[in-house]
């Protein structure tokens, strides 16, 4: 059985969304941070790096090193450049990250839809003949006899049948 056509429809557009949802994320993630305002970029070389780079591994961002307490004003221009670089980070990660996640759910969802069996019967198995099946019967133990022979409707079984079966005898 295959999904039906609207729901066909359904986890393809889902699964479209998704995919383009995870390519604006990662071209997000991966595009270089804006410059700062203090100056510079924010990154080792003449351009800025990506924004995961920065997020997870802030050593990178190229502010060189922390100048000496005693040089008030380097110091206060150096924190101010790395702050800069570490929030343009931290904003950009904040943002696509969400959209990751929710663009994989989609695509996730869509896909179950696509294929994901329907759980309704068709047409064709409810116009063919019906198998009709009769639970077994079992006999009631009397007074005079133990239980020996499960009786089925429409098989031609008899009380006297139990032993073509192999049913122990009645006493």
């Amino acid at each position: 059985m295959s999904p039906t056509p609207d729901r066909r429809v359904v986890g393809i557009i889902l699964v479209c969304l998704g995919l383009f949802g995870v390519a604006f994320a990662v071209s997000g993630l991966l595009s270089p941070l804006p410059r700062p305002a203090v100056g510079a970029t924010c990154g080792p070389g003449q351009g800025s790096e990506a924004a995961v780079i920065a997020f997870f591994d802030p050593v990178t961002i190229g502010a060189g090193p922390e100048p000496p307490a005693t040089q008030a004003g380097s110091r206060a221009q150096w924190l101010a450049f790395v702050h800069a670089c570490q929030s343009a980070s931290d904003q950009r990660a904040a943002v696509t990250l969400p959209i990751l996640i929710a663009s994989a759910g989609l695509t996730a969802l869509g896909g179950v839809l696509l294929y994901r069996r329907s759980r309704r019967p068709t047409g064709a198995s409810l116009d063919g003949p019906a198998v009709q099946r009769s639970p077994l019967m079992l006999e009631a133990p009397a007074a005079e006899r133990s239980p020996s022979v499960a009786l089925v409707s429409g098989t031609g079984a008899t009380e006297d049948s139990h032993e073509r079966v192999g049913a122990p005898n009645p006493p």
